[in-house]
């Protein structure tokens, strides 16, 4: 009877040294599996940020000074420009393509279509006997199509440098009458269009720029040195001269331009998986 007790807590001892050690093997297959899971998130993780690396589409804007050059600096003095573009990054490109428009504005008009209605003191006689209040300004826009490509690219990214771009395009540009009185009528309505030399054509443009595309595509930006060469005419019969003048004209643009890149979608490869 002793001896069956005695092999029976010796049964027992041995099976609840089996159990602690099933139990420690299963905390250590639990452990092993949760570090594995952990590892391979990681893992994801750092794949999703290394393979960010595909094209986008995106909207950016623009805001720079212009200083005119060729016949367009006889009429206009510097001006500015604020513009929206849609843009396409490619990577195996390396670079963008651009569909791009800017509106000019600016203040400093040297040609002064108003000579011949101001008295010698060089005031315009409203129809009330009082002085007219009449400006002139610049106003005019540029829309085309750009194509920029990486040709220096930085060291940490390759989609960061300098970058030079060609693009072909539609220039306008008029002088604006504007009239803060109301005893002008004279210069409202269409009857500004005698006076605003109205100038349009097709344009050529070239920039050097420093382009960044950041490594997850959150800071974007382009700084631009550019030249715009149109192919103008007036478009208008001059009321002051009473003649129209359509001759061509060749108008220089040179620009200093600052842009914000911002990416609306991204195109990713074919069975790639990113967290």
């Amino acid at each position: 009877m002793y001896l069956r007790i005695l092999s029976f807590n010796t049964v027992s001892i041995n099976y609840s040294h089996l159990c602690l050690m099933s139990t420690g093997y299963q905390k250590k297959r639990i452990l092993l599996a949760l570090g594995v899971f952990l590892v391979s998130i990681c893992g994801s993780q750092i794949i999703a940020q290394e393979e960010r690396e595909f094209d986008f589409t995106g909207f950016s804007f623009d805001y720079g000074i212009n200083i005119p050059a060729g016949d367009i600096s006889d009429r206009f003095g510097s001006f500015f420009h604020a513009g929206i573009a849609l843009d396409l990054f490619k990577k195996k490109f390396n670079g963008l393509i651009r569909l791009e428009g800017n509106i000019f504005f600016g203040d400093q008009v040297d040609e002064d279509v108003l000579a011949s209605q101001r008295g010698s003191n060089g005031q315009i006689l409203g129809f009330d006997g009082r002085y007219a209040d009449v400006f002139l300004r610049m106003r005019g826009a540029y829309a085309g199509l750009m194509v920029n490509k990486m040709i220096i690219s930085s060291k940490d990214n390759k989609y960061s440098g300098f970058s030079a771009g060609l693009g072909l395009g539609w220039m306008q540009h008029k002088i604006r009458l504007q009239v803060d009185s109301n005893n002008a009528p004279q210069f409202s309505g269409d009857y500004q269009k005698g006076y605003d030399r109205n100038s349009v054509g097709p344009a050529l443009k070239q920039n050097f720029s420093y382009l960044h595309i950041g490594k997850n595509k959150s800071v974007n930006y382009q700084i631009s040195l550019y030249l715009i060469e149109a192919f103008t005419s007036n478009t208008r019969f001059n009321f002051d001269t009473g003649m129209k003048d359509d001759s061509g004209q060749l108008d220089l643009v040179i620009g200093l331009d600052l842009r914000w890149i911002l990416p609306i979608w991204d195109k990713q490869e074919p069975g790639e998986i990113y967290y």
